[in-house]
């Protein structure tokens, strides 16, 4: 009886194998860089400059108060030793006052900058998806999968199309 169990269990493991061999190779296999495509596009570098644009004033705004936070902590340091104790403790708590609005305003800017930026990166991958669909209908392949998620491939049997999707997302708006 276990004979007859290890023997069909052979029978249909070789069944699959050679079928899955077989179907492999009726395949036609496109690979896609999707990171070379993302960094390279136009769209890519229209985001950084729109984003850039958009939180230019509050970012210069945050800017000078690191910069206020800076001087008086200096200033703390270098007129400690002549300061009284009154003096001291309006200098700390002037300090602790530009910290907390520091806090108070760049982590709200922060995670605005971080949503708007997952946004606008949403919107290209979709492009950069449509564009890697229509390459495939294009080419006829059957699948086309990402290039940094295999570890080897052939390049005789399996086309890379990151450059006509790179075309297509740049052609696209």
């Amino acid at each position: 009886m276990n004979k007859m169990i290890k023997t069909t269990a052979m029978t249909l493991l070789a069944t699959f194998l050679m079928g899955a061999s077989a179907s492999s190779f009726a395949h036609k296999v496109a690979v896609v860089n999707v990171q070379q495509v993302f960094s390279g596009s136009p769209q890519a570098s229209a985001i950084k400059a729109t984003l850039e644009e958009e939180f230019r004033e509050r970012r210069q705004a945050l800017e000078k108060l690191q910069g206020d936070i800076r001087f008086e902590v200096e200033k703390y340091q270098r007129e400690n030793a002549t300061m009284s104790k009154a003096q001291k403790e309006a200098s700390q708590k002037k300090i602790q006052e530009l910290q907390k609005a520091l806090q108070e305003q760049g982590q709200p800017l922060q995670q605005e900058m971080q949503m708007r930026q997952a946004q606008e990166t949403k919107k290209l991958e979709t492009v950069i998806f449509d564009a890697i669909a229509a390459e495939g209908k294009a080419g006829k392949y059957d699948e086309v999968k990402p290039a940094g998620s295999l570890l080897y491939f052939n390049e005789k049997s399996v086309d890379n199309i990151t450059s006509k999707v790179a075309e297509r997302v740049a052609k696209a708006k």
